[in-house]
């Protein structure tokens, strides 16, 4: 006598909230901020050469060792591993990149007083009596 195995469903994936008008709004709001991107002519100037999560994935997707490894240097991550693997650090990288991580704010201080207007000479003489 053969035993019957037992069979469980595979538990689909969960699905966004949904409102309860019934539309798709995560997809009006992509296609909402590309038609922003576009009619405002945003260059495509980042070392990936894509501007959204979704172009990325499919790009990287297609893309043969040697050009993942390309697109790495390029973006400065270091092109080592496999192919799974340089995709992962490239996912990591484009994160970084595209929520602010790689982008550093230089900020440059100005002396409030010119040191060798007549105020910043007197100011300076205040400084070194000890007030």
């Amino acid at each position: 006598m053969a035993k019957k195995r037992k069979t469980t469903k595979a538990t689909p994936k969960q699905k966004p909230m949904e409102f309860s008008d019934g539309k798709d709004h995560l997809a009006a709001e992509t296609a909402e901020a590309r038609n922003l991107e576009d009619l405002l002519g945003f260059p495509e100037t980042n070392p990936f050469g894509v501007s959204s999560g979704e172009d990325f994935d499919e790009k990287i997707e297609e893309l043969s060792l040697t050009e993942l490894r390309e697109m790495a240097v390029n973006a400065g991550v270091f092109p080592s591993g496999t192919k799974a693997l340089l995709k992962n650090k490239l996912r990591k990288s484009f994160s970084q990149y595209t929520h602010g991580g790689s982008r550093k704010v230089v900020q440059i201080t100005k002396p409030i007083v010119d040191p060798d207007s007549k105020q910043g000479k007197e100011l300076l003489k205040l400084m070194q009596e000890g007030f």
